[in-house]
């Protein structure tokens, strides 16, 4: 072999041995990018995924937030209704309670009341008392009763006061009391199962 020829064959031997070397470290160069790219891709999905849930949540507040103002303006709406029926109601219920008076049947209610009042006093001084509107009825109910009753001088819309001084006691069956009980005990239940 001659000098020429051995040079071509190192020359030769040096490029393929250069061109290998070249291939490794093009392909771990490559390996190394493809991870650091696999890395990112990963931490990229992981952010996005974060950010996507980040802003579910968000949005989820955001309507809870949205729904619980308007629940609170229909709680606040359905009060202000329920009073407004309730003080329609408890108006009706005052008129017609005025209308009950004029009938028959509220003398013989004070004469009833009247009565339970006088057996629950027993042997105990008892004071009877009537309201101003009930006036008219004061003198039937002494001579059917053989009781003296007082004209109240506080309006109390009808019914029958008495007190027993001596133990400190008030029965008060009037029309006032008893509304005022039911106005404070009342609770409006609407909707379609109580209807």
């Amino acid at each position: 072999m001659t000098t020429e020829e051995k040079l071509q064959n190192f020359y030769n031997h040096s490029l393929d041995s250069a061109n290998r070397e070249a291939e490794r470290v093009i392909g771990d160069h490559q390996k190394a990018l493809d991870k650091i790219f696999e890395e990112h891709k990963a931490t990229a999905r992981r952010q996005a995924e974060e950010e996507v849930a980040a802003e579910i949540e968000k949005a989820k507040r955001d309507v809870n937030k949205t729904l619980s103002a308007d629940q609170l303006h229909i709680r606040r709406k359905l009060s202000r209704k329920n009073l407004e029926l309730k003080e329609k109601l408890f108006k009706e219920v005052r008129e017609k309670l005025t209308a009950y008076k004029k009938d028959p049947s509220y003398e013989e209610y004070l004469e009833r009341k009247i009565r339970e009042a006088v057996t629950f006093a027993g042997n105990d001084k008892l004071t009877l008392y009537l309201d101003p509107s009930d006036e008219a009825h004061k003198a039937s109910l002494e001579q059917k009763l053989s009781v003296t009753l007082t004209i109240s001088a506080m309006p109390f819309l009808g019914g029958v006061r008495a007190v027993i001084p001596e133990k400190n006691i008030l029965i008060d069956n009037s029309f006032e009391t008893l509304l005022n009980e039911e106005r404070e005990n009342f609770i409006f239940h609407g909707g379609v199962e109580h209807e």
